[in-house]
């Protein structure tokens, strides 16, 4: 099975949490999308990841998942998000991703997050505000479907 962890960040909780997931998953591809975007047709699965602000996804994961539809509907896929307001975390994801998607996801979920302006300076710990179980949890449940 080819697996491709996708992710797009601009504070560095959602590219911690898919290191994470690389390590959980093994055998898999780690892939910044502002750094450059692989051909979903060489991979099986795909796990997409985002930071939020203001209640919206990451634009270039917002892009990605709009041009990428019907390619991500033929995959075994996951998607996790990056958002300090755990409270917000089902309307967020109500709003942001489309029905089909939704319904199509091994898993979906909130792997916590950061404020702008609180991201963790260099030489701290860089997981303040991560939950590493929910990261576990979730490459479990994606390992067994």
């Amino acid at each position: 099975m080819s697996l491709v962890v996708l992710y797009a960040t601009k504070s560095g909780a959602t590219e911690q949490c898919a290191k994470i997931l690389s390590e959980e998953l093994s055998h898999c591809t780690l892939c910044n999308i502002d750094s450059g975007k692989p051909n979903l047709e060489e991979f099986d699965s795909v796990i997409l990841g985002a930071g939020v602000r203001d209640g919206k996804l990451y634009k270039p994961i917002r892009d990605f998942i709009k041009k990428n539809q019907t390619e991500l509907l033929k995959k075994r896929v996951g998607y996790y998000i990056c958002n300090e307001k755990p409270k917000k975390t089902e309307e967020i994801i109500e709003a942001n991703f489309p029905e089909e998607l939704k319904k199509a996801a091994v898993c979906i979920e909130s792997f916590g997050g950061y404020k702008a302006y609180a991201a963790p300076k260099e030489g701290t710990d860089q997981l303040k505000g991560i939950f590493v179980d929910r990261i576990k949890a979730f490459s479990e449940k994606f390992k067994e479907d």
